[in-house]
């Protein structure tokens, strides 16, 4: 997954007071910008994920829904390293009040992440968290390219039926059978080839 700046400020492992982020980084094809941040309790940090550039290009409903997907993918890599907890994901968007479900204005998912021991442990954690990211980016790939290519296949399977029904009318009636099907086999996959994730 492409992904932008990424800036670090954090004190050494155990020592100094807190600085607060530790992590920030901005994932440039799913439009959001995750951080890593130290927490008030002793051993806990927090994970922000926002979409708040992404709502204004696609609008809010669909960039919470890649908010929260994105979501999903970092904690199962996280879930998968040693040593932490992890807490649910929370909505800040979320108002509780009936008349009005969702604050706009609140683009950003959070969940926090708990130490075995109770302690900061500012290195270690960044380190973790950039390869849970890496491997979140991927998965999050992977799951794009299953969903282009299923919609690829569906048009190019549409397009196959139409041109089928074309080949068969009066101005087509000279081609043998085994010109209609070499066409109906090469002309839909030229017409839809296979293309890179964003592309």
């Amino acid at each position: 997954m492409a992904a932008g700046e990424d800036r670090r400020l954090m004190t050494e492992e155990g020592a100094g007071e807190p600085f607060g982020l530790l992590a920030e980084q901005r994932l440039g094809r799913t439009g959001l910008e995750v951080k890593l941040d130290k927490g008030f309790a002793e051993g806990t940090y927090a994970v922000y994920v926002e979409f708040d550039d992404l709502a204004v290009k696609v609008g809010f409903a669909a960039a919470h829904r890649t908010a929260r997907t994105y979501c999903d993918r970092l904690k199962d890599q996280l879930n998968r390293l040693p040593g932490y907890s992890l807490g649910e994901i929370e909505d800040a968007s979320r108002t509780g009040d009936p008349h009005r479900q969702r604050d706009l204005e609140s683009t950003f998912l959070s969940f926090t992440i708990d130490t075995a021991d109770g302690r900061f442990h500012d290195s270690t954690i960044h380190d973790h968290f950039r390869l849970a990211m890496l491997r979140a980016g991927q998965a999050w790939d992977q799951d794009q390219a299953r969903v282009q290519a299923h919609r690829r296949n569906g048009r190019q399977e549409k397009f196959r039926q139409e041109l089928s029904q074309l080949l068969e009318g009066e101005g087509y009636g000279q081609l043998d059978a085994g010109v209609k099907e070499r066409l109906l086999s090469e002309i839909p996959a030229l017409a839809f080839p296979v293309r890179g994730i964003g592309r």
